[in-house]
């Protein structure tokens, strides 16, 4: 059983079992999950069809941010909350600069 003073960085790749990162790894295949189901749900009624590349996207985007967050810091408080945050900004940004170039490119 790993104790929690496992290294993070193991063979220059991110630990993703380290004990004190459970719940952030819980939390983001969740939100994968919810960002999935809701993508299948409002691509329809967006008229398009389901497309998981921007899902993906915004998952790999927010766990590097969050990665990074642990790496600085294993034991910051509010995890789960704090990987939420970290998880809906990306999606926004990440909404609000593609909507930015498909407005400047599209006028």
């Amino acid at each position: 059983m790993e104790t929690d003073s496992s290294p993070i960085i193991i063979n220059n790749k991110f630990n993703n079992n380290h004990p004190k990162y459970k719940w952030i790894k819980v939390t983001n295949i969740c939100l994968l999950i919810v960002f999935m189901l809701l993508e299948m749900i409002t691509a329809p009624a967006a008229g398009t069809t389901f497309n998981i590349a921007p899902v993906l996207i915004t998952f790999l985007i927010a766990r590097y941010i969050i990665r990074h967050i642990f790496k600085k810091n294993p034991d910051f408080n509010y995890k789960i909350p704090i990987t939420i945050l970290v998880y809906v900004t990306t999606f926004i940004v990440k909404v609000v600069i593609l909507s930015l170039l498909l407005s400047i490119l599209l006028s």
